[in-house]
């Protein structure tokens, strides 16, 4: 009995330790995996995560770059506005009623055409009398010179005649000359755009009566960079597409502003607009193209370096 008890209890030792055996292997395993990871036979999540970083470097690094790298320069939209050549308001030269007004707003008209007629019938009266005066001074001054022949008359008495004579006509001519602000008479052929007075009314001196401008002779105002002073000038062509109708007018240059702002660095030009089918009224707005010369003209031009043509500039040419 104590031989089989003493056989028995080892083998139930043994049993009993088996399971540590096993978890002490699993654990043994698993400090080598680690082992064999760190040595470099296993991913090495280290190098990874430096191979990332520099990666995210190397892209915010150019990011960067692009971002301070100057992107090119394209010439601003020069814009303009449509203008008639010719603008003037109509007033009244004397105070009187105002008779006849035959134009009315947008109509056109041409040059020379009556605009405003007044009622001058008291100034034609006085016209009347001032030339009977004139004329009976004319008769003493004959009347005079006639008997100064005969000695029967004194020489100062001729001079006098000769004088109211002179008085008598100046005033009548004074009277005549205002007779013609009884009527106004267009500057230009062009279109009423405003009726500031009205038939029937009383105008006084220096009242106006109507805003007129010219009709077909139209004109563009554009503001382009001050810089451009370096090639443009007086005859240079363009093209200008109007925003409201979309159709695009030619014209050229005709004039250089006299001065530049100073704040946004520009200039006003103006240059003509060729005549055309399309609908081309004053007040219209649009944007402005030119097309620059090549360096040498406009070093020959200017007697300076040409600026650097941006891409936009060109792609035009």
């Amino acid at each position: 009995m104590s031989d089989e008890t003493g056989d028995g209890i080892p083998d139930i030792e043994e049993k009993s330790k088996a399971p540590w055996l096993w978890g002490g292997g699993i654990a043994l395993a698993a400090i080598i995996g680690v082992g064999i990871a760190s040595s470099g036979d296993g991913p090495n999540w280290s190098s990874n995560e430096a191979a990332m970083s520099a990666a995210e470097e190397k892209a915010t690094e150019t990011t960067e770059a692009q971002a301070q790298k100057p992107e090119p320069k394209s010439d601003p939209d020069v814009r303009g506005v449509i203008k008639p050549k010719q603008e003037s308001t109509v007033a009244s030269r004397m105070t009187a009623r105002i008779t006849s007004m035959p134009f009315g707003k947008g109509q056109s008209f041409r040059k020379g055409a009556l605009l405003a007629q007044f009622d001058c019938s008291a100034i034609r009266a006085e016209l009347r009398a001032a030339q009977a005066a004139a004329n009976a001074y004319n008769v003493t001054y004959k009347t005079n010179v006639e008997l100064d022949q005969y000695e029967a008359i004194g020489k100062n008495e001729v001079a006098v005649a000769k004088a109211n004579l002179g008085k008598a006509n100046a005033e009548a001519n004074a009277i005549k000359a205002n007779l013609t602000d009884c009527a106004v008479y267009a500057p230009f052929s062009g279109t009423v755009v405003e009726e500031i007075a009205g038939r029937g009314e009383i105008a006084a001196s220096g009242q106006p009566l109507l805003t007129i401008q010219s009709g077909g002779d139209l004109e563009v105002e554009l503001i382009v960079p001050s810089n451009w002073l370096t090639w443009l000038r007086p005859g240079a062509d363009f093209t200008f597409k109007i925003d409201e109708t979309g159709a695009d007018v030619t014209g050229q240059i005709t004039r250089l502003g006299a001065s530049v702002d100073p704040v946004s660095k520009t200039i006003r030009v103006t240059g003509n607009v060729d005549k055309t089918e399309s609908l081309v009224l004053p007040g219209m707005s649009g944007t402005g193209v030119f097309v620059k010369p090549d360096a040498k003209v406009a070093s020959n031009a200017t007697r300076q370096t040409a600026p650097q043509k941006t891409s936009k500039q060109q792609i035009e040419e």
